[in-house]
Order: structure tokens, then sequence, then C-alpha cells
């Protein structure tokens, strides 16, 4: 199938970021599809039903849902941009339905889990690729983008 990502620069990033596991995430793809979630005015469903129309693997769509809902953990992210995500991944769920995760008790940091992804179906997560991420989260970058945006 051929696939056309044309103007969909989330899906295009997220197409990259879910054909291999998330700790091994390309950085370039990473940064962008943040950067659309937080900063853009890309209109996300339309991004989702793009990515859905060309991903019907399982373990992509949980990847790709997973990283979303991620993105909006970010202090960075507006408040407004949250629910449309929110909104958007209501588009996972009808096919890619997340798991009601027990809470974790007592457990070291080497042996901890990435509840969200658990909650997706993974037994993966970004890990400290999400370091990646943290320069494009400060507040002078985030003035930046929203002053370009105005």
């Amino acid at each position: 199938m051929l696939k056309s990502f044309d103007d969909h620069v989330l899906s295009s990033a997220l197409d990259t970021l879910v054909r291999s596991p998330l700790d091994q995430a390309d950085g370039v793809a990473l940064v962008n599809a943040a950067k659309e979630v937080w900063y853009s005015e890309s209109n996300l469903e339309s991004e989702v039903k793009t990515f859905l129309a060309f991903h019907c693997d399982e373990t992509e769509r949980r990847r790709a849902a997973y990283l979303l809902e991620r993105f909006t953990r970010f202090a960075c992210v507006s408040d407004n941009r949250v629910m449309e995500t929110l909104h958007a991944l209501e588009l996972f769920t009808h096919s890619t339905p997340k798991q009601n995760v027990t809470p974790q008790k007592a457990v070291s940091l080497r042996n901890r889990c990435d509840e969200l992804a658990v909650a997706w179906g993974l037994k993966e997560s970004l890990g400290l690729k999400v370091q990646t991420l943290m320069p494009f989260q400060t507040r002078h970058y985030e003035a930046e983008q929203r002053g370009k945006l105005s």
C-alpha cells in the first residue's frame, strides 16, 4: 500500500515512531510529533484518521495512542490542546481499547513500569527517550512557539 501523509506532519512522525519499540524511537520524529501536538494548530482528529487509515497493526496503533496521550502530560501543552488530543484519542478506543491498570504499590525504580503504556497494552515505553523532548517544553521555547502562532 502506498502511503501518503502529505500535509500530515503528525501522522508522518507517528508512522516512523510506531515501527520499532518506543525506547528506540527516532529522536527527530519524536520531537516533530510532540511539537505538532504541543504547538501547532493542526487538526488532530484529521491526523489520527489519516494515521489509522494506513495502520491496521494493533501494536502500532497502541504505540501511537500511548504517544499522543503521553504528550498531553507535559506542562507546555495548553488545556485546549489536551482536550483536542483526548478527543482524537477516542478514535483509537474503537479498535484499540485501553485497559484498566491497578496502580503499583511500592516498587523499586528499576522494576517500575509506565502505567500509561500498560494501560495501552504495551510492555514498552519511551523510557529515557523522553529526555529528547525536554528542550522543547521549556517556558522560553513555549513562549517562542506561541509567538510564532500569533
